[in-house]
């Protein structure tokens, strides 16, 4: 049989039209029509400030207070902004500083009213461009530290043998008074072992091991081993020195 062009273009368009629509060109055809609904906000947060983009009139919400403080999730000390619930008390989120360099760069004056702040970091006349400060993701990290379920808050003490995880919280009133005055601390445990506490270890007189005089005093068996210093430091060094120990050692120690 002979396909004349015209009879050849009339298949082509009838097979073409079939296989969209067994792809489904109906349903995209419908997809791309404008929905006649305003679909429902999901998720998301409060904002602490809404700006509007023509005039730049700032509303700043009254259930979200933000507070600019310094990080502390490495040592660069960078600044940071932390978004708290005015309602729950509940940190939202944690930021960059737009008043801090390490953040942004130029970054605002000091004096700068916090709403202003607000319209810097805004994409009212591209400011935000300018302005906007960042924070690294350990820094934005520290909110999951803050509210990590295995955060220390309280004094623990062994309620197991060594290694096996066990641990029952106590007061600080306990954990001073065993720490100062030793004794038989794990009794309810089935151990009857004497352990000296600071007052015992605490003789400036009495050599740690008289063939080894250079190690000097018994009082060198305590040792201070501290991590980030935020102003504690400073009190550990003079404790330990009036103490009697040589042995303190803080983040930097090697």
């Amino acid at each position: 049989m002979k396909l004349g062009r015209r009879d050849f273009l009339k298949a082509s368009a009838l097979i073409s039209a079939s296989t969209l629509t067994g792809l489904g060109f109906k349903d995209l055809l419908y997809a791309q029509t404008v929905p006649t609904f305003t679909p429902m906000k999901n998720g998301g947060q409060e904002l602490e400030a809404i700006i509007d983009p023509l005039t730049g009139k700032v509303t700043i919400n009254p259930d979200i207070f933000m507070r600019n403080s310094c990080c502390v999730g490495c040592y660069s000390s960078c600044g940071n902004q932390v978004k708290i619930s005015r309602k729950t008390g509940q940190i939202l989120s944690v930021s960059g500083n737009p008043y801090n360099p390490q953040n942004t760069q130029p970054h605002l004056p000091m004096d700068t009213p916090l709403a202003d702040s607000y319209l810097a970091s805004s994409q009212y006349k591209g400011l935000g461009l300018k302005h906007r400060a960042t924070l690294c993701a350990r820094g934005q990290g520290t909110l999951e530290s803050h509210y990590d379920p295995y955060r220390i808050l309280v004094p623990l003490k062994r309620a197991g043998n060594r290694g096996s995880g066990k641990w029952q919280p106590i007061s600080w009133d306990t954990a001073v008074q065993e720490t100062v005055e030793g004794g038989a601390l794990f009794s309810t445990i089935g151990e009857s072992r004497q352990i000296e506490g600071l007052r015992q270890v605490r003789d400036t007189e009495t050599l740690l091991d008289k063939n080894q005089p250079e190690m000097g005093s018994k009082a060198n068996q305590l040792a201070f081993i501290g991590g980030r210093g935020d102003g504690r430091t400073p009190f550990a060094f003079r404790f330990t020195g009036a103490y009697g120990t040589v042995n303190t050692y803080t983040h930097g120690s090697s």
